[in-house]
C-alpha cells in the first residue's frame, strides 16, 4: 500500500498531513522526528479500519501534486501488518532533463533537515 504525504518545512520545524486522510498529520522540529510521527499516526488510523482493501484504498492517492518553495511531497509504503517501524518514506522529483532533477534534488535537500529520531 501507498501513501501520498505533504511535506512542509515551517519556522518552527516541519508538518507532514496525508492527502486523501483528513485531518491525519504529524508535526515535529527536524524531519525524521517528523517522519517517525507520521508513521505512528498512519498506523494507528489504518488499523482501526475495516480490513478490506476497498476501506485502505479510499485513503490512497492516484497523483502527486508538483512541489512547491517549501513543500515537497513523498510515497510512504506501508507493509501489510501496518507496522509504523516497517514504512518507508521516498521523496517524488518530476520527471525532467538531468539538469533539472539535479535543481529540485537540491531543493529538496535545503529543506530536509534530518536531525535524529526521538528516544
Amino acid at each position: 500500500m501507498f501513501f501520498v504525504a505533504k511535506n512542509t518545512k515551517t519556522d518552527h520545524g516541519y508538518t507532514i498531513e496525508f492527502l486523501n486522510i483528513p485531518q491525519l498529520y504529524a508535526s515535529g522540529e527536524t524531519y525524521a522526528e517528523t517522519v517517525y510521527y507520521s508513521y505512528r499516526v498512519l498506523a494507528d488510523f489504518l488499523k482501526q479500519l475495516p480490513q478490506e482493501e476497498a476501506a485502505i484504498t479510499a485513503y490512497t492517492l492516484s497523483a502527486i501534486p508538483d512541489n512547491t518553495d517549501n513543500t515537497f511531497y513523498s510515497i510512504v509504503s506501508v507493509p501489510s501488518d501496518f507496522n509504523p517501524h516497517r514504512m518507508n518514506t521516498t521523496f517524488t522529483i518530476s520527471q525532467a532533463l538531468p539538469d533539472d532533477i539535479r535543481k529540485q534534488a537540491a531543493q529538496l535537500s535545503h529543506l530536509v533537515d534530518f536531525g535524529s529520531l526521538p528516544a
